[in-house]
This record gives C-alpha cells, structure tokens and sequence, in this order.
C-alpha cells in the first residue's frame, strides 16, 4: 500500500510566508542599525588617525597646527600637508555615511573640517600653537564637515548642473568657519548662529549625533540635541582653552 502523501494548503504556505515576512521586518532594523554603527565606528577611527597625524605634525612643527586651505590657495591645506602621516591614504579623510562620499573621493577632499580657531592669524581668541593650549581635552580640532558646505551657489560657467555636488566637495572647504558662529551679527539675529554652524559642519550625520576630535586625540560623540542646546545657550563650543 501506498503511504498518504499530504501536500501543504494554499492557506499553509501563506501563513508560512507571513512568518518568514514578520521575522524578516524584525530583524531588518537590526541590521541597519548594526550597518549603521559599523558605518559610525568606521568613521570614528577615521578621525582618531586623522588625530594621531595632526599630533605627529604638531610635534615636527614646534607645536604649530597645521595650515588650511586659504593660507596659500590650497597647496599648504592640511590635506596635503597631513598625507604624510597617513601613508597617503586617502579613505581616511572620509566618512562611510558622507552624503558626498563619492564626490568627495572623486575630489580627493574631505568629510572633516578643521576648526579655523587653530589656523586662521588675526582672530580673537584664537590659538595656533598646540603647546599653548591650556586644556587640550576640551579643544576641538575637527568637525564632520557639513555635506553642502557654507551653500554656495555653483558658478554655471564652471559646473554643468548635473554636477553642481562637485563644488561642494572641493579642497577648499577643508575648514570650519568655527571663528564666526558667534560674531556679534549673529548673535543679534535670531537663527544665523544656528545657520551659521550648520553651514559648516554635520551634527546629525550619525543617528543625531556626530564625531568631534579633540586636540589630545581622543574622538568624542556628541548628539546634535546638545550642539543645539549650546548654540541656544550662546556657548563657543568651538573656542579652543
């Protein structure tokens, strides 16, 4: 005698298919969010080799930080200056979750942006000398750059508009603008503080939170609820001690 064979419902296999369907949107966010914290760490220790280099050419240069893109029109950046320290390796100055990462490693830029309180001559306030930092584990070297820097229209005669991304990954925004956040003009217009930060750099790139690097290389998350809660309390979080 020939055993029964018993073959499985329409009804079976839809309730088989609407478990594996569950079971499939529980784990997805589980998984975006393991991706999405590779993605942070990976960008994390990006910035802790960025400042292991700034460290090794502050030690070669007497203390001086290095320069930024406006100290001679590109060729003194950091970028450039810096590479050295880093094999040449140019990924390290990109973050994974960069909105123009491609553009920006077409460029050969970067997601990060020196605190120009280092670099720029003539401002108040201002210390370019790392020996002369009082407390250098509250001075921020780098922020993660902003992903449409300063938002600067695109020159039509230089920028087909299908590219018009490109300009915003160019060397020269190799800085923040970190000195002028808190001028008096924007301090007595409400809201231009807040632009002004975020025309700069990218305090929610990482689930609402960022990567800061601090002059004695430890890297430090800060959540864009507390850069907004400093920008509401006219704190210069920037302001090297």
């Amino acid at each position: 005698m020939k055993p029964n064979r018993k073959a499985m419902t329409l009804v079976e296999l839809l309730v088989v298919m609407a478990i594996i369907g569950i079971l499939v949107s529980m784990l997805l966010p589980a998984v975006q969010a393991a991706r999405e914290a590779a993605r942070m760490a990976s960008c994390k220790n990006n910035m802790r080799q960025i400042g292991l280099a700034v460290l090794q050419f502050c030690d070669s240069h007497k203390g001086q930080f290095p320069d930024w893109y406006h100290t001679s029109g590109g060729g003194d950046s950091w970028i450039s200056t810096v590479a050295d320290y880093l094999e040449k390796v140019d990924e390290i100055r990109l973050c994974p979750d960069d909105f123009l990462l491609f553009e920006r490693r077409y460029m050969k830029s970067t997601s990060y942006v020196l605190n120009d309180y280092l670099v720029e001559k003539g401002v108040a306030g201002a210390i370019r000398n790392l020996n002369k930092l009082q407390a250098t584990s509250r001075t921020i070297v780098m922020f993660e750059g902003a992903d449409r820097r300063r938002q600067v229209k695109p020159d039509p005669h230089q920028y087909d508009s299908a590219k018009d991304e490109y300009i915003y990954a160019t060397v020269k925004y190799d800085h923040a603008h970190a000195s002028q956040w808190f001028s008096q003009l924007n301090r007595d217009n409400s809201g231009f503080v807040d632009q002004s930060v975020k025309n700069d750099i990218q305090p929610d790139r990482h689930t609402q939170a960022a990567n800061y690097l601090y002059a004695d290389g430890h890297v430090e998350v800060i959540s864009s609820q507390t850069i907004d809660e400093w920008i509401a309390a006219g704190i210069d979080f920037a302001r090297p001690e």
